[in-house]
Formats: structure tokens, sequence, C-alpha cells
């Protein structure tokens, strides 16, 4: 997926594009992972089933790790992106049909499926212009994603349980995914395709074109930093529902009022700190990081306020948009192709996204709901000390890895 229209257009409208496409998908996404769990405990789920419903549609970008790069490169982009949008327009409006908690699990394992693809065509297209967008921009694609995933979403949908029954909720979502799907068809063009070699003959070329992104760049830690922030997210994101609407006696609106409070630094930091992150080593940057979300996830695991649960949600917000920001230059200076590396870094969130929610879905009836954030405090912890030993410093040098973009 191209530039809107022609390669003519300019870099700014180009970069405007895409944080458009962004936070719409965002936005609807986002609202989702509130009216999901909400619906959910509407069945009466419990917390284990919470959690495996939030982090089943992570599956889908485990078992597409291979797949969506051929995808990509053989089908282009656009035709991905819309055949993804489509579907979840479908399995959207079919979540009030639900009569059950496994009904949930289904249609988010398949919504996952065809969730990775749209993500996959529409991330491997922005970095693939990432040169001409500038690499201080780098963060600037997740950034807006959440501006919508973790802010406005959670705030609409919050506002529209308040005033809506949740069917009608599901209903407006599966219209509004339908705003990405127009402008993608309407704006975007596919770039050139390679030529299609046949399935097999592709799933073998897959493999060598991994085997050597992964010889030719350290990769180890920026995935395992995008898989351990993106399961503490998706904790937070499924587990702040019950504990603050069972728990804590509150409206829907204060829980998403959480999520929009972490979104919102998160935001804040991707979008400020960005200019900073060539001027600090990475080292330091995952220090830091570590601290801040360490901190915050023992508060939130200890808190039984709600104003102070706002507080450290906040304090997360930084400590995640920190990660983000050294993941996103790591990712956007990667020499090779650009499909097999956003399958990669798609794969580290898939495995976040889904083992993060159910593990903790399940640790909850030994630890407590709220004991579950306690938990990823000595991963983030470790993150840090591997971060600072001096072969990942020479790895994560992003002197060491712009000389390497440029060879």
């Amino acid at each position: 997926m191209s530039s809107p229209k022609s390669e003519s257009v300019s870099p700014n409208a180009v970069l405007t594009s895409y944080l458009v496409l962004n936070v719409v998908s965002g936005a609807v996404a986002g609202a989702l992972q509130l009216a999901v769990p909400l619906f959910a405990l509407k069945l009466a789920a419990s917390t284990a089933q919470i959690g495996l419903i939030r982090g089943i549609s992570g599956v889908g970008m485990l078992l597409l790790v291979v797949p969506a790069g051929l995808l990509v490169d053989h089908f282009g982009a656009r035709r991905l992106f819309l055949l993804g949008s489509l579907v979840a327009t479908l399995l959207t409006f079919s979540i009030p049909f639900a009569s059950i908690p496994f009904h949930l699990v289904l249609l988010q394992g398949v919504a996952g499926i065809f969730g990775s693809i749209k993500g996959t065509s529409l991330n491997a297209s922005f970095f693939e212009r990432i040169k001409d967008l500038g690499l201080d921009k780098v963060g600037w694609f997740k950034g807006s994603m959440s501006i919508g995933m973790t802010f406005l979403g959670p705030l609409f949908a919050g506002w529209a349980a308040a005033v809506l029954d949740l069917s009608t909720v599901f209903r407006i979502l599966s219209a509004l995914t339908l705003v990405p799907t127009t402008l993608v068809f309407l704006f975007h063009r596919d770039t050139p395709r390679a030529a299609n070699i046949g399935l097999f003959r592709g799933i073998a070329a897959q493999w060598g074109d991994f085997r050597e992104v992964w010889r030719d760049n350290p990769l180890g830690l920026p995935l395992a930093t995008e898989a351990l922030a993106t399961g503490c997210f998706s904790c937070f994101a499924a587990f702040v529902v019950p504990i603050v609407v069972v728990g804590m006696h509150r409206s829907a609106s204060h829980a998403s009022a959480l999520i929009s409070m972490e979104g919102g630094v998160f935001i804040a930091t991707v979008f400020l700190a960005g200019k900073f992150v060539p001027k600090i080593s990475p080292s330091k940057l995952y220090l830091l990081a570590a601290v801040a979300t360490s901190l915050s996830l023992v508060g939130i695991g200890l808190s039984r306020q709600y104003l102070s649960l706002a507080a450290f949600a906040a304090t997360m917000g930084i400590g995640l948009g920190l990660f983000n920001l050294v993941t996103a230059t790591r990712q956007g200076m990667v020499r090779g192709s650009r499909g097999k590396t956003v399958s990669l870094f798609t794969a580290a969130i898939g495995a976040g996204a889904s083992l993060g929610p159910m593990l903790g879905g399940q640790l909850s009836n030994l630890v407590g709901t709220s004991g579950t954030f306690l938990l990823f405090v000595p991963a983030f912890l470790l993150l840090a000390a591997v971060a600072s030993t001096p072969e990942r410093r020479q790895e994560l040098s992003f002197e060491a890895t712009s000389a390497q973009a440029a060879s």
C-alpha cells in the first residue's frame, strides 16, 4: 500500500493519511477492548474467561508470522487490508449474538487472525516509507494507533455503555470499521508486488528471508521487550474492567477513564520524547522505562482507591511509551525485507497479547486480579539488566544501527 493516489504526494500528506487510518482503526479496537469484557461480564464470565477472551486474538498474530509476510509481499498490502477490514466489520456486528463466553472466544480468535492480516499490511507499508517520512517519526505509527486504541476508543466505549445498550454499541463500532476501509479503497494504491512463485516455494523463501533478517540484526531483546510491554498493557486493559466495575462498584466509564489515562500519557511520551531518543543511550532508556513501569505495576497491584489507580496508570503510560520508542527505533533501522521484519514484531506483539491476559487470568485464581500486575515487575527489571550488558549496549546502539541501515 503506497502513498495516497500517487507517489508524488508529499511525505507530510503520506504521514497524515497513515495517522488518520491508525486513529480510526485504533479507536474501534480501543472501544472493543472495553466493550467486549463488559459484555463478557454480562454473560457471567469469570476473570480467567475474560483473560482467555482478551488473549485469544493475539494467537492469530502468532499463527500468521510466516504467512502474513508472504501475503503482503505477493498479494499487496491494500488488498489484504480491505479483506481484514471487511471481516472485522462482520465479526464486530456478530458479537451481540453471543450467548455464552465460549462464543466470544471463537469470535475474538477469528478477529485476531484477520486483524493480524490488516495490521501487518498497514505496518509493513508504513515502515517501507519510514526513510522518506523521517526516523524521528518512527514512533508515530504506534502512537497514532494508541490515540484511538488507548484514549479515544475507551472514552467512547465508556460513554456509550452508560447511555446505550451494548448491542447498539457494537453496531456503531461495526459501522466505524468501514471508515478506514473506505479511505484505503479510495486513496491508496498497492506498490508493485513480487511474482507469485507458489505457496510452498514462497513459504520456503519466507523462512530463508527470516533467517537472513535474524542473522543480520540482533532482535532478541527488542522482540522480548515488545512482547512483555504488550502483555502488560493487555492485562491492564482486560482486568481493569472487573477491578473497577466489580471490585470497586464503579461504572464502565470509570474503567474507560483509567485506560484513557494510561493511553494519553503513552501518546504524549511517544510523540514528545521521540526527538530525545538519539541523545540518550538505549540502556539508560531501558532502565528509565523499567523503573517507571515497575513502580506503576506495584502501585496498581496494591492500590485500593480509584484515584491512586489513575495516578499509577498515568506513570505506566510513561514507562511503556519509553519502551515503545526504543523498540520502534530499532525496528525502523533493521536491514532486510520490511514484510518479514514487521511479521517478527507482529509475532512478538501476538505473544504478549495472548499469553499476558491468558496466564494472568489463570494466575488471578492464586494471587488475585490485582496481584497479577506484580508478576510483571521481575521481568521488566530483568530486561533493563540485560540491556545494560556490554554486548547488548553495542547491539542497541543507535549509532551502530544507523550505520547498518546505511550499509
